[in-house]
């Protein structure tokens, strides 16, 4: 019969904060990712509604998707670079 495993031991509560920490850092990622993909999808959609209003198909949808395209990695290396400064400042 295999030795039967015990929970581990919660008196010293780092368990906890390494989850919490891990949270804390993969909180703006989550967003990050929300936010690239909204952006793209409304230069799309935009871009689906114009061609549709004025009759100029593919045009405004193919300029949409760019723009949405354009904005998203230009807020992605935004945040990104901010995450980097803030893990870069000096060690507590």
């Amino acid at each position: 019969m295999p030795a039967r495993s015990t929970p581990p031991d919660r008196e010293s509560g780092g368990d906890d904060r390494d989850r919490t920490s891990v949270l804390r850092q993969a909180a703006p990622l989550v967003g990050l990712g929300m936010t690239l993909a909204v952006t793209v999808l409304a230069g799309l959609g935009g871009g689906y509604w114009l061609d549709s209003r004025f009759d100029t198909r593919p045009v405004f949808l193919l300029l949409g998707a760019a723009l949405g395209v354009g904005t998203a990695l230009y807020h992605f290396f935004k945040v990104v670079a901010a995450l980097g400064t803030r893990n870069s400042g000096p060690k507590r």
